[in-house]
């Protein structure tokens, strides 16, 4: 296992805003800092997660204030976001492939980890089915 571990928007989502998967989120991000693990995701994961946060917006879920913080709470995890080389990008057209999806945003989640040889974190329950592998995490 590498010194990685890779998250998603759904999961940084869920990180971020009050819900009942919040404070499982926030213990795993506690056991991954004591254990070393430098978060990772791809450079989408910014745009992902924002929007998310103007999605959650437009329907009344948050306020632009609030999305704001969460941004801002967002930056201060220090993922470090990693532009997808190659390898990766024909990786992550595998996955898509793999998976029978018409997008391959999550794919490049995937092929991060993958290249990486670390976990992969979501929220998405339907992406960790789809791929069914044990190195891919689902919270909740």
């Amino acid at each position: 296992m590498s010194g990685f571990l890779a998250i998603d928007a759904s999961f940084t989502f869920r990180l971020l805003l009050p819900g009942p998967e919040q404070p499982l989120c926030r213990e795993l991000m506690a056991r991954w800092r004591a254990e070393g693990l430098a978060l990772c995701a791809p450079t989408l994961w910014l745009y992902d997660l924002t929007s998310a946060l103007a999605k959650a917006i437009h329907f009344g879920v948050l306020t632009a204030e609030e999305a704001g913080r969460a941004l801002g709470m967002a930056q201060a995890l220090e993922v470090c976001l990693m532009p997808p080389d190659e390898a990766q990008a024909r990786s992550a057209l595998e996955w898509t492939l793999r998976l029978k999806r018409a997008a391959a945003y999550d794919s490049f989640y995937l092929a991060l980890a993958g290249s990486l040889g670390c976990e992969l974190w979501t929220a998405d329950r339907r992406l960790a089915n789809a791929a069914g592998l044990p190195w891919v995490r689902v919270v909740g």
